[in-house]
């Protein structure tokens, strides 16, 4: 694996975090109804969590020699709660194969340093796929609470 292989694919990865910051931040500006004072906010954290993998990860491609890109990926655009809900499992799943492949990369190419921070990043976005997961699971069913208080 050499260097340039692997800064490629940390480019790869900037653009999908600042598609997250923009994806994330419009949907924040755009939840409407009943559901908006739970879910801005999990939005606006979200694009807070890609701009500050964005950083981590830019920094890192600027330490290795390369230059990181401001360019991004389509954004997904709705006024649909659930379609936003299925878009935001879609990113972050998109994300855990990202830095997945670039976990091998980087363990290929023996930089235990940028593999311990690929993995550190990458524990985020699955725990915020799983998170969405759950959210999608409880409103697809309308049962997420009604199932729950049955238990015990």
């Amino acid at each position: 694996m050499d260097k340039a292989t692997v800064l490629s694919k940390l480019n790869e990865i900037q653009r999908w975090e600042w598609t997250g910051v923009a994806q994330y931040m419009q949907y924040h500006f755009l939840v409407r109804g009943p559901w908006r004072a739970v879910f801005s906010d999990e939005f606006k954290e979200g694009a807070d969590e890609s701009l500050g993998h964005a950083k981590k990860i830019g920094d890192k491609i600027v330490a290795l020699g390369g230059t990181p890109t401001l360019e991004r990926a389509e954004v997904k655009q709705t006024i649909q709660l659930d379609e936003m809900l299925q878009n935001s499992l879609a990113f972050e799943e998109g994300a855990v194969k990202l830095y997945s492949e670039a976990i091998a990369m980087a363990e290929e190419w023996g930089n235990k340093a940028l593999v311990i921070l690929l993995e550190d990043i990458l524990l985020e976005e699955q725990d915020g796929a799983e998170e969405w997961a759950k959210i999608i699971a409880s409103t697809e069913t309308g049962a997420g609470q009604k199932s729950a208080s049955k238990v015990g």
